[in-house]
């Protein structure tokens, strides 16, 4: 699965896009073995796995969707990892 990661998650995992060979696993279970492997980026997750405590602090998208933590992604998948904004 390939990873796209939008500043600041790119300098927190050290390079703008991965390429994982994972299949069969959630979004959470990704962000977990990203945060295990890239200490930085463990910082941005919350603590708790629910959409709207994950969605307050990135966005995880993938092709014309918001990836919920409890989809399941395959390797021909790809998340963009972007960050929540707001405007006013």
């Amino acid at each position: 699965m390939k990873i796209i990661a939008y500043p600041p998650y790119d300098a927190l995992l050290g390079e703008k896009e991965l390429n994982l060979e994972l299949k069969g696993v959630t979004l959470w279970d990704l962000l977990q073995a990203l945060a295990a492997k890239y200490p930085a980026f463990a910082q941005e997750l919350p603590e708790e796995s629910t959409d709207e405590a994950l969605r307050s602090r990135l966005l995880p998208l993938g092709p014309g969707r918001v990836y919920s933590v409890a989809d399941v992604l395959g390797n021909n998948d790809i998340v963009k990892l972007f960050p929540p904004v707001s405007g006013g």
